[in-house]
This record gives structure tokens, C-alpha cells and sequence, in this order.
């Protein structure tokens, strides 16, 4: 008898997660088909050409030696690794009365742990309620404005505590970057099983019976042993799931909300923000949630700039025009008014969108220290992965790989091998 399944696993998203997933199957050889609403792999990553023709990171683009994973695909894929960490003293503007109030902030922050789990207080609430400077409560929101790509008056104080606990970082978080660009490795990763994916093709409904699902995309039903949702939690709501997801998993999913943030690259002739013992940071007190890093290659003297959270949500309101005047003006006021004078410039901005898209992950914008968890479990023939439900998360693309490996176990453990 021929076998009634197109195949043995549908794979919905074609970011690191997803592509993980897909890698563990193949290997196992349980066959599958990757199905992907943009038209490229790679998630949150992606790359472009600058004006002189470079091709960039305008996504996830920076590692460090925590992400051990993220490093060996990139030795596997022959990338070369460029460190992004300089000798030197980092700027921060508007000048601040403490010396270094990004350490004692960044200390603060790390103190959360255990005992905070079950706090409800926002980020903005528990600072002000702890005995340190105007300008360290101000470094703590504009870290987490940034990092979170969101506000830090509804970023749960649980929701940071439960990251400490995932995963201790132990190095700089933009410690290096590979010349390749990062999305190199999602197309690294997804070259052996080019052939098993689609792409520019959305999955709007998942039909689960009761030995078999059907996903419908476009205009094509693919009738499967399982599904991998390999996509952020507010992707599941342009998903129609028939049954419908239970009351938790659909209160968990909601818990999440993605953010909003800005990437900039603006070549120059030379890396001026390295000079008069700068190290080329810039972090920005005011407004929240800005900072810029060298990341440049020998020839190629470049500035990247984030601007994170509430300060990307009002700029994203305005023209294109204007975010750049804005950027450059920033960027002088960090670096002098060679800022004002670049050769090439590139903006990204990432905001919601119905594929759970926005800034770097999803984040918890209520207190709901169990959501991750109760997603990560599954359901029967379904299965979710994503950098947000990773048991160990020292970065974005690396808990989205942790997260695929995890979900490839659990449908290799249900399905056996070939």
C-alpha cells in the first residue's frame, strides 16, 4: 500500500528554530516539508546591500562565546568571526554625575533570580523602588527598553528574573560578528534541504485529527503524521487551529507581545568613534533604548545603531527622512560631528507584524512566569519552537536553535527513525 502522507512532518517558519528542526529530522530521516510566509529563511535575520554594494547584517547579526551553537555553525560554514569588543571607555549621553552607571545597572539587573518569579511589578515600578542614582534607574530602563525592543513599564520584573535563571552570560553581549553576516548561516543551514522548502507561502489552518494533521497554505493541503510551529507565540493567531488551541495555551500565547526596534549601518571613511580613547560604544540615557557599536571590517569603517522599545515606536511615525536626520544627529552628539557626514547609510525597522515579526523575539508584556513552559509542552501532533520557549537563552538566535533541537527530539521520540 502506498503511504497516505504527503509527509511525515509539516515545519511552519523557516527561522533558525524551524531550519534546526528540519536539520534533526533529515538526519533521522523522517521526511518533512518547511513552509515559510516570507520570501526568505533566516527569521530575524536577513541581509542587504549597503550603497557600496557590502552585504550586511540588517538583522540579528552579533554572537559572543556564550552561544556556543551559534559558533560551531559558523565554523562548520567557514565564517569568519570578527571581534566587536575594542579597548576603551564607552560614551554615554547625555553625560552622566555617575561614573559608570551601565555597570551598576547591568548589576542590578542581575540580581534577579528565584525570589522574583512570582514578582508582578513592572521593570519601571521595581527600580524605583531600589536605593541607587537617578541616572543607574535610568540606565536600567533604557537597557531593558532596549534589550526587549519594548517598554520597561509593562516589561514584567518576573519575566527578566526567569532569563537570568535560563541561561548565566558571561561575555559582552556584541562580543563579535562574522564578515559573512549571520544570515549566511541560515542559508548555511537550510542549503542541504533547499528543495524542501517553500517559501512566500503562509500557513493559515492546522486541522488536528486524531492520527493525522492537515495545513492548509495557499491554495495546497499537506496531510502529515505531525506539525512543528516553529514561529513566535503571536504568529499562532494568523494560524486557524481546528480543534482551537485550549483556553492556556491561547492565555500563554497572548502573554507575549513583539516589540519594535530600528538597526542602522552608516559607513564612513574611517572609525572616528574609535578615537580619543572611545572604544565605540555609545548608550544613550535619553532618549531610552539607543546605543551604537563599532562593526566595522578593515576596509569597511561602519556604525551600527539600535534604537529600541518606546523610542522606536514614536520614530516609526515619522518619514524616513526624518529618522535619519534623527540617527546622524544622535550619533554626532555621541561622536562629534563626523557623524554627520557618512558615505553610506541603511535602515532596518522591525516592527509587529501578523508572522509574529518586530524586534528581536517576542517578550512577555504580563506577568505570566509559566507561559513558556505551558507552549513548549505541546499539544498532541502539534508542536511549538521558538527562540521565546528555549530552556537556555544566551541569545536570540541561539535559544531559537536550543528550541528546535528540543522540538526535533520530542517528534523523533514520537515518530522513531527511518
Amino acid at each position: 500500500m502506498s503511504d497516505p502522507f504527503d509527509v511525515d512532518v509539516v515545519i511552519i517558519g523557516a527561522g533558525f528554530s524551524g531550519l534546526t528542526v528540519a536539520t534533526e529530522l533529515r538526519r533521522d530521516g523522517i521526511s518533512f516539508v518547511l513552509l515559510e510566509a516570507r520570501d526568505r529563511v533566516g527569521g530575524k535575520t536577513e541581509a542587504r546591500h549597503d550603497g557600496l554594494g557590502r552585504l550586511v547584517d540588517t538583522g540579528g547579526q552579533f554572537a559572543n562565546d556564550d552561544m556556543t551553537e551559534v559558533l560551531a555553525l559558523a565554523r562548520d560554514a567557514g565564517a569568519t568571526r570578527v571581534d566587536a569588543v575594542h579597548p576603551g571607555r564607552a560614551v554615554t549621553v547625555p553625560p552622566s554625575p555617575d561614573s559608570d552607571p551601565w555597570a551598576v545597572a547591568d548589576t542590578l539587573l542581575a540580581t534577579l533570580g528565584a525570589d522574583d518569579l512570582h514578582d508582578e511589578r513592572s521593570v519601571s515600578q521595581w527600580v524605583d523602588t531600589e536605593t541607587t542614582t537617578a541616572s543607574v534607574r535610568e540606565a536600567v530602563r533604557s537597557m531593558v527598553n532596549g534589550g526587549t525592543c519594548n517598554d520597561s513599564r509593562i516589561i514584567p520584573v518576573s519575566y527578566l528574573a526567569q532569563l537570568n535563571q535560563r541561561t548565566v552570560t558571561t561575555n559582552e553581549e556584541l562580543q563579535c560578528w562574522f564578515a559573512e553576516t549571520m544570515h549566511g548561516l541560515a542559508l548555511h543551514l537550510a542549503a542541504p534541504f533547499a528543495h524542501h522548502i517553500r517559501l512566500e507561502c503562509p500557513v493559515r489552518s492546522v486541522h488536528v485529527h486524531d492520527a493525522s494533521v492537515d495545513v492548509v497554505a495557499l491554495d495546497q493541503v499537506w496531510h502529515a503524521r505531525e506539525v512543528v510551529v516553529a514561529a513566535p507565540p503571536t504568529a499562532y493567531a494568523s494560524i486557524r487551529f481546528t480543534p482551537g488551541l485550549p483556553d492556556d495555551f491561547s492565555t500563554a500565547a497572548a502573554a507575549f507581545a513583539p516589540g519594535t526596534v530600528l538597526k542602522y549601518l552608516v559607513g564612513y571613511s574611517a572609525p572616528f568613534w574609535l578615537l580619543d580613547g572611545r572604544n565605540g560604544v555609545g548608550q544613550f540615557l535619553d532618549p531610552p533604548g539607543m546605543y551604537f557599536a563599532d562593526a566595522s571590517l578593515l576596509d569597511s569603517p561602519t556604525l551600527v545603531g539600535f534604537v529600541g522599545g518606546t523610542t522606536a515606536a514614536e520614530w516609526a511615525r515619522h518619514t524616513e527622512a526624518q529618522r535619519r536626520d534623527a540617527i546622524l544627529h544622535h550619533a554626532a552628539a555621541a561622536f562629534g560631528d563626523d557623524a554627520l557626514r557618512p558615505l553610506t547609510f541603511l535602515e532596518r525597522l522591525w516592527g509587529p507584524d501578523e508572522w509574529g515579526g518586530g524586534g528581536y523575539s517576542n517578550v512577555l508584556t504580563t506577568h505570566a512566569p509559566h507561559a513558556a513552559d505551558t507552549l513548549a509542552a505541546g499539544l498532541h501532533l502539534v508542536t511549538f519552537a521558538s527562540t521565546e520557549l528555549s530552556a537556555s537563552f544566551p541569545g536570540y538566535v541561539e535559544g531559537a536553535i536550543h528550541a528546535g533541537r528540543a522540538a526535533a527530539r520530542q517528534v523523533v521520540q514520537r515518530l522513531g527513525s527511518a
